[in-house]
């Protein structure tokens, strides 16, 4: 099927996305990933409840996830209701959020579902045509932030990157980052025994390693 096979084509073989590195882009993460966070359905109660209701309480409807990844969080919002435009700086990663639009195609929410391949260091003019009047929300989850290292060590990119998140968020709009206590976990050398993001199930396959 020609139109399937254009549809989950990924970019590239494993060159990294100019501005923020793709940490992804062999494509080998991409493929377990759901194994440790959890599929597409299972996103705790609690987790859907906080970040569903933040939303709604915020009056946000359009909602941008610039750290989609595979599309777990923005297809449980498309879910809910919220249209949602995604993006994330891997190919690789985008393949499978690409593949489930393809997949619902005949739901209108997902039919409409906008997903491009964009990074945080030129954000605004990789999706400026998209952005309209401003979104209701931003969100960047699953402490998603910390993948965009401090190359320079005074934290210009991480500057460079809200202030995208800002260009594209709405006046009065609603900036959503999560982001680990590291300090928590280097205090106790150790990381929360209780998670609502990572699937518990699969934990004991990771290997936590505390650099100082």
């Amino acid at each position: 099927m020609p139109q399937a096979d254009t549809v989950f084509q990924s970019r590239s073989d494993g060159i990294s996305a100019e501005g923020v590195r793709d940490q992804y882009a062999d494509g080998k993460a991409a493929k377990v990933w759901e194994i440790f966070i959890g599929d597409k359905k299972s996103r705790t109660e609690n987790y859907r409840n906080f970040l569903v209701e933040k939303l709604r309480d915020n009056g946000c409807k359009r909602v941008l996830d610039v750290a989609c990844g595979t599309g777990v969080d923005s297809i449980m919002l498309l879910e809910e209701g919220f249209q949602v435009v995604s993006i994330d700086a891997s190919d690789k990663m985008l393949k499978y959020a690409l593949k489930e639009r393809w997949n619902r195609r005949k739901e209108a929410t997902f039919d409409n579902w906008v997903i491009e391949e964009a990074n945080w260091l030129t954000l605004y003019d990789d999706i400026q045509h998209l952005i309209g009047d401003g979104f209701d929300a931003v969100i960047c989850l699953g402490n998603s932030f910390a993948h965009l290292l401090d190359n320079y060590g005074d934290q210009r990119e991480q500057i460079q990157a809200i202030q995208n998140f800002e260009k594209c968020v709405k006046p009065g709009g609603l900036l959503l980052i999560d982001h680990r206590n590291y300090d928590s976990i280097m205090d106790s050398g150790a990381t929360p025994a209780k998670s609502i993001y990572y699937n518990v199930r699969a934990t004991r396959q990771l290997r936590h390693l505390i650099l100082t």
